[in-house]
């Protein structure tokens, strides 16, 4: 009998034990959902739709470059390059002008997003929630300084309209600085009202080409152009014809090698130095660089060169817009790594997600990097190593990395999630472009709901996007690094698809008929 007893209470105790880990269901909590930059239509004061424009990019690429190319020509025969710039001004304004804001960076003339959440009522919605539930709608051009302050009162509603005691906040791209904006100025508030926050493709740490842009600092790097036009002309319809597309592969690729490209490239950059301080500023301002969200999407490490880049001379005249940006740097991006480990600690939790196996925009130095085509894996992920687009991480640097940590390293040896800030709780996606969030939303929505990790067996650190569907990376999969440079070889491939454009050329089976 006694052994009955002892039997009985261990199975009793051993069900009690257990119990809460079956029976405490995690609790549904409402997420509010903050896109990004250009996913909120923007209206004039008379309701007329002002962006997009529904313009067709390329044709006015096409009807401004036979005039912008011929001043240019003039400009290097007589040195006056004042012409040029101002004919490119001309053909790069009136794609921005109805929606470009005022010297202080605000809407003075009455222009405004389609949607705003302040006007928005907020359903009651108390169980299944989704992402879409409660998105977070707000003029994307202003400081996320001020986005930040109608986020905090958003989640005010949403917890009023729902009963719950918190949310679950999710940046998209720039959503992550407004997001960050909000957690860095209203951390009490954050550490009260929040438990979760996940940051898709974040640009909070910056946009790399973008920094390079507004600073003027062009770089032309062979190998970050090779990869860019390669990735592009296979993946994307920019030119239908097949053999002209192989031809501008090929020679491209060709001339990298030969290192021509990388000469041409240096030669471009030398002419742009010569206008470059009275084109860019001129430009940038006259769209993008006209939006105080733009600047947050500026490095912190280029940031003040930025500034004194842009406003040289207009300090002045730009000084409330400064102000604005200035704050957005000073107070909040230099304080959003500190913020996020506080408010850790505090009990908030952070799921970061970053993309890649993607060529940069081959305009900065250090384009040759991994990344989702805008951000890089660095700075997605708030700090990750990632070996160069196309290449893997050697094994001197894998034997480097602490035994311990070497399990952050991906199956492919592109990412290394050691040295990233939150490496338990963020997750790469190879193969996933920047623009396409849908499939990481049930994930990240089990995710948080479960305070996940990267142990976690169905959603381990490195995962892939293939056949619409995301799975688990296990091994090298198709990855195929590209070979090392083989200049004969290249040569021969060059040869092999002039030959063929040439022999259709005069076959009639084809045309030069490039999109602009």
């Amino acid at each position: 009998m006694k052994k009955l007893i002892s039997v009985l209470l261990s199975i009793i105790l051993a069900f009690s034990v257990a119990a809460p880990a079956f029976a405490a269901e995690a609790e549904e909590l409402p997420t509010i959902y903050v896109t990004g930059a250009q996913t909120n239509e923007i209206y004039s004061a008379e309701n007329e739709r002002i962006y997009p424009t529904g313009n067709d990019g390329k044709e006015i690429v096409k009807q401004a470059l036979k005039p912008c190319l011929e001043k240019l020509v003039e400009g290097m025969i007589t040195g006056d390059y004042d012409p040029y710039v101002q004919e490119f001004n001309n053909a790069l304004a009136p794609a921005f002008e109805k929606v470009i804001l005022d010297k202080n960076g605000e809407a003075s003339d009455g222009s405004h997003p389609k949607y705003h959440s302040s006007t928005i009522k907020v359903s009651n919605k108390q169980s299944g929630y989704r992402w879409g539930d409660f998105r977070f709608w707000y003029d994307w051009r202003e400081s996320p300084i001020k986005s930040a302050a109608e986020l905090k009162n958003y989640i005010d509603r949403v917890k009023e309209a729902t009963g719950k005691s918190k949310v679950q906040l999710i940046g998209r791209c720039y959503g992550a600085n407004v997001v960050s904006a909000y957690i860095v100025l209203y951390k009490e508030h954050a550490a009260e009202n929040v438990s979760d926050i996940a940051y898709y493709s974040s640009s909070a740490w910056g946009i790399d080409f973008m920094s390079a842009i507004f600073t003027g600092e062009l770089y032309l790097d062979e190998t970050a152009i090779s990869s860019f036009v390669d990735y592009y002309m296979e993946n994307k319809d920019i030119i239908e014809d097949e053999a002209l597309k192989e031809l501008i592969v090929t020679m491209v690729d060709l001339f990298s090698q030969i290192k021509v490209l990388g000469l041409t490239g240096d030669a471009l950059l030398k002419l742009v130095d010569q206008f470059k301080a009275d084109l860019i500023p001129e430009a940038v301002l006259a769209c993008v660089g006209s939006w105080p969200s733009y600047w947050a999407m500026v490095t912190s490490d280029k940031y003040e060169k930025a500034r004194d880049f842009i406003f040289a001379g207009r300090e002045e005249e730009y000084a409330k817009f400064i102000e604005k940006t200035d704050a957005y740097h000073y107070d909040v991006q230099l304080n959003i790594d500190s913020t996020m480990l506080e408010l850790q600690k505090e009990g908030v939790n952070f799921y970061i997600f970053a993309k890649y196996n993607f060529p940069e925009f081959p305009l900065y130095k250090g384009a040759t990097t991994q990344g989702d085509a805008y951000t890089s894996v660095y700075r997605q992920s708030f700090g990750a190593n990632a070996a160069d687009y196309e290449k893997i991480f050697s094994d001197k640097y894998i034997s480097s990395v602490e035994e311990a940590n070497r399990k952050y390293i991906s199956p492919d040896k592109k990412i290394d999630a050691s040295t990233c800030l939150f490496p338990e709780t963020t997750w790469f996606i190879k193969d996933l472009h920047h623009n396409d969030f849908d499939p990481l939303h049930n994930m990240s929505f089990e995710i948080m709901r479960y305070d996940l990790t990267v142990e976690s067996e169905k959603y381990p650190q490195f995962l892939i996007y293939q056949d619409g569907a995301v799975s688990v990376l296990t091994g090298t999969d198709e990855d195929a690094t590209k070979p090392e440079d083989n200049k004969l070889v290249s040569f021969f491939r060059f040869l092999k698809s002039l030959f063929t454009f040439i022999a259709k050329l005069i076959k009639g089976e084809t045309k030069i008929e490039l999109p602009f």
